[in-house]
């Protein structure tokens, strides 16, 4: 017996789910856990290709494929809808991780390695450049400071995913005894769901890899941090942009008792909802009306580690206001001690029901998820069941709640807590310059030392690398799902049904819980209000409604519904070049309450102008949030500028969230300081609600359809018919961009784009397809493999009429664009082979076929409606990319992919590093 665990989720949902994960407890912060999450990805015994891992990305149907590195354990997953799939990456993941090559040059490759630049000595690698990136972030920066004071001699205290001052210390021998130690079978949880047979499972693990490996180690779990006898203080520093007088934080964190403890667990989560759960809450309206500041984002419970935690703070500082901070907290605390209403603590138990009931998707299969929260569980030693269904724990604690007492003994507990943190946060606008001339000095001592033969080995290393990438691999070993193993239906969307007017039904199995949106249709605001209405979706949801102050109505809203949101959402409709703003209310409840949607829907029809004080906070926190935010949003504001004078979609968000928003934010931030100021942001937002409510409103809602349909008389809300057709706005374009966007960041984002046909013209399976090729043939070998970056991928957006190539934490600029123009001369003049036109083709279906949630396979459904894309145009879609040819992508790439008339926009680190002849733009200067 190898002491390996297996935990299966039988299920009849669509995908199939497996992971396999390891506690993973370095004592170093120099990335071991993280590059050896890389290495196992790059050859194993039975696959003894370069990346086995990259290449099944592309020869397999997987709606899931990544590999994650957590602060005390990695996990590998996957998911898919083929049985087959499904069974030929379990062997590919089973080999990876546990008889995996870790070669030496894979090693330099993905950790890090001397290189020689211009003659000068710098280091290069794949994690390397990630995790110098992964420091730009600010909250990142405040957790990894607090966890670091709040769990010391604890694995906790080291960065699992690597300081790059840190990374260079880690040799390859020590990379490969710590897979030796922590990727035992003994070691191992498999965890699996969907409708898979477990059995069949286990057979696979036990023929693949527990009759070759039998040996039996101590179990190895993270260290518990030791009880304080009273609170202690320290100080975090972190990343700012420019160091702004209000860029401060005060941060109260508590540790407490094992995360494994389910009870425990939702208890705190109870204290966290009645704390902060909503605008009432004591802690959470001291802090929004403490007149200075806002709520930190880090505020809440943490269940992340070994140990529990809870975070409370603020943000938005003054320094002298970080102690003034603290006493709001704690009188808040007092205050919450007297107890809080019975119906907040119900509301609470209920939101947890819904959070256990509610399918998630997105990015992460549903089944998938449940299966990642539970390792925790799993590994620590907990009850895993109730990871999965803690409905028992819920039962318990409605009684526990029931006493008077329960809320206010809770409060005091914390109040006594001695294990307590004071983090006072520090802003550093040199947070990222210090650290680039620790690096730098470091190098210039070890240049300094070097001989001849020091720099003929790195030059021998590094030519090594280069053919280990050139030599190929025989990627015949792999199993492949080809296109002839696909079927040739598109994938079937739920159907409408027309319950009144303007009101649609889409029937799903949503596992209790029914989903409404009302969508309203702004195509007659004008663009000079598009900022405005930006600020209007981010700001109406926090105002108070009808005769209640936001305080009352964000307390009803809490007891009503467990989720609401406002987004901003923008349609071109098919054959413009005109785009349509969206304003979408989203409210999801348990289908024996639905009837409170309606309610809640009608309330938010009428908001609250005259809460000047409410509204000045909420415009202030949104544009703090933003302004301090620039270098790690430094990407996201590249890529809207790249793509802006391709697409009118794009257009849209770079005006009202990408550079051109920036000195709307920045006057925002002053407008919200002074009477006058207040006064005309609420006339501007009162102006807007009044031409919103004057623009066709549609419900889209999402359920059982006997219950919805019994609801439809009540679900009209007045919502009227809609013009014959719903007026659009035309966007210009513009010139072509071409700009380094400099921000204080350790690591470069570059974009380029051009304007594509969309979904339905000639060309497009055949775009579709050469982003593919792009990516995986001929990207990632030179964006990541050889020029360091993280990472680098070509898309092709049928809906936005656009195609792109990019890369992620990148330490090169120019030579990044110098192989987008090389990738694409490849495509153009290479004969691709059958193969390779498989598995581009294979990765254009398993997009197109990747499964969604109820809500959103609804809204996608509706909005397909919307753009006139219907059944008949997606099947044709989906036969023009399975019977694509190499002369159709050349041929499609030649017509629209030109580096001349391309737009190019990245987020860069110096302004002095070259740059193509990109011209400089300061990003910091637009938000002064």
């Amino acid at each position: 017996m190898t002491g390996a665990r297996h935990v299966h989720l039988a299920s009849d949902q669509q995908e199939m789910a497996f992971l396999v994960g390891f506690p993973t407890v370095p004592q170093a912060s120099d990335g071991r856990a993280h590059i050896l999450e890389h290495l196992t990805l790059c050859g194993s015994e039975k696959y003894p290709v370069a990346d086995p891992f990259f290449a099944m990305m592309r020869r397999s149907t997987a709606t899931f494929m990544n590999a994650m590195t957590y602060a005390d354990r990695t996990i590998y997953p996957f998911a898919s809808t083929d049985i087959t799939d499904f069974f030929n990456l379990l062997d590919v993941y089973l080999d990876a991780t546990f008889f995996p090559k870790l070669d030496y040059l894979s090693f330099r490759q993905e950790g890090w390695r001397h290189v020689l630049k211009e003659g000068r000595l710098r280091y290069q690698g794949v994690v390397f450049n990630e995790m110098k990136g992964a420091f730009d972030n600010p909250m990142r920066a405040l957790y990894r400071g607090i966890a670091a004071n709040l769990l010391p001699a604890t694995t906790y205290q080291y960065d699992s995913g690597g300081d790059p001052l840190i990374i260079p210390e880690l040799t390859h021998e020590m990379l490969v005894e710590f897979h030796a130690t922590h990727y035992s079978p003994s070691q191992a949880m498999f965890m699996t769901a969907g409708r898979v047979d477990a059995a069949a499972i286990q057979s696979r693990i036990v023929d693949r890899v527990l009759s070759r490996r039998q040996e039996r180690l101590a179990p190895r779990m993270p260290e518990l941090a030791t009880p304080w006898t009273q609170p202690r203080e320290t100080e975090v520093r972190i990343p700012s942009q420019q160091t702004s007088d209000n860029e401060f934080g005060m941060q109260l964190a508590w540790r407490f008792g094992e995360s494994n403890d389910a009870t425990a667990a939702a208890r705190l989560q109870l204290l966290e909802r009645g704390l902060l759960g909503d605008a009432s809450a004591p802690v959470l309206k001291a802090m929004q009306g403490a007149g200075f500041g806002r709520p930190s984002a880090l505020n809440g419970v943490d269940d992340s580690t070994r140990h529990l935690m809870l975070h409370l703070g603020m943000a938005g500082l003054t320094a002298p206001q970080m102690e003034t901070a603290q006493t709001v907290v704690l009188e808040a605390l007092q205050a919450a001690a007297e107890g809080v209403p019975a119906e907040v603590l119900r509301a609470a138990l209920r939101d947890m029901r819904f959070s256990q009931r509610q399918i998630v998707g997105g990015g992460t299969p549903d089944g998938l998820a449940r299966l990642i929260r539970a390792v925790p569980a799993l590994m620590n030693g907990g009850d895993v069941v109730s990871a999965f269904d803690n409905e028992q724990i819920l039962g318990r604690l409605e009684q526990e709640i029931a006493e008077p007492a329960f809320f206010s003994n809770m409060v005091g507990t914390l109040l006594e807590h001695p294990t307590r943190l004071l983090a006072r946060v520090i802003p550093d606008a040199d947070y990222a310059a210090k650290r680039e001339r620790v690096e730098l000095d470091r190098l210039a001592m070890q240049e300094a030392r070097l001989t001849e033969q020091d720099r003929q080995r790195i030059l021998d290393e590094d030519e090594a690398l280069s053919m280990h990438r050139l030599k190929g691999s025989d990627y015949s070993a792999l199993p492949c799902i080809r296109p002839g193993d696909v079927g040739t239906e598109p994938s079937p969307l739920p159907a409408i049904r027309e319950l009144a007017p303007q009101v649609r039904l889409f029937e799903a199995a949503t596992n209790g819980i029914c989903y409404a949106t009302l969508v309203r249709d702004l195509g007659a605001i004008a663009p000079d209000d598009w900022p405005w209405l930006d600020l209007y979706a981010d700001v109406v949801e926090d105002l108070g409604v009808g005769t209640l102050s936001y305080e009352e109505a964000s307390r009803w809203r809490k007891q009503q519904v467990p989720a609401f949101s406002v987004t901003l959402d923008t349609l071109q409709p098919t054959g413009q070049s005109s785009v349509m703003p969206q304003l979408k209310t989203h409210v999801a409840i348990l289908e024996e309450e639905q009837s409170h949607a309606v309610a809640v829907l009608r309330a938010w029809m009428s908001p609250r102008f005259d809460e000047l004080d409410r509204i000045a906070f909420l415009v202030k926190s949104q544009a703090e949030r933003i302004l301090n935010d620039l270098a790690d949003s430094g990407g996201f504001y590249a890529q809207l500028s790249a793509t802006a004078p391709c697409s009118p979609r794009r257009s849209f968000s770079h005006l009202t969230r990408g550079l051109p928003s920036l000195p709307f934010t920045a006057s925002l931030r002053k407008m919200s300081g002074s009477p006058e100021g207040r006064q005309e942001i609420a006339r501007q937002l009162e102006r807007l609600h009044a031409l919103i409510s004057a623009c066709p409103t549609r419900l889209i809602w999402t359920g059982a359809g006997d219950l919805a349909s019994a609801a439809a008389p009540s679900l009209a809300l007045e919502a009227g018919s809609p013009p014959a057709m719903a007026p659009t706005q035309t966007l210009q374009g513009g010139p072509a961009a071409n700009a380094a966007l400099r921000v204080a960041s350790q690591v470069n984002h570059c974009h380029i784009a051009w304007p594509a046909p969309r979904l339905g013209h000639a060309d497009a399976a055949a775009l579709a397809v050469a982003a593919e090729l792009l990516t995986h043939r001929s990207l990632h070998r030179r964006l990541r493999e050889e020029g360091g970056a993280y990472g680098g991928s070509a898309a092709y957006s049928g809906e936005d009429g656009l195609f792109t190539m990019n890369s992620y934490r990148d330490p090169r600029v120019a030579g990044t664009y110098a192989d987008f123009a090389l990738s694409l001369e490849e495509l153009v003049h290479t004969e691709h082979d059958v193969s390779a036109m498989d598995e581009a083709i294979i990765s254009v279906i398993k997009r197109l076929d990747k499964p969604l949630p109820p809500r959103d396979a609804a809204l996608t459904a509706d909005r397909l409606d919307q753009l006139g894309i219907d059944t008949t145009l997606r099947r044709e879609h989906r036969r023009q990319v399975l019977s694509c040819t190499p002369a159709q992508v050349r041929d499609a790439a030649s017509r629209w992919l030109s580096i001349g008339r391309s737009s190019r926009a990245a987020s860069v680190t110096q302004a002095d590093q070259p740059l193509d002849g990109m011209v400089v733009v300061e990003v910091a200067s637009l938000a002064r």
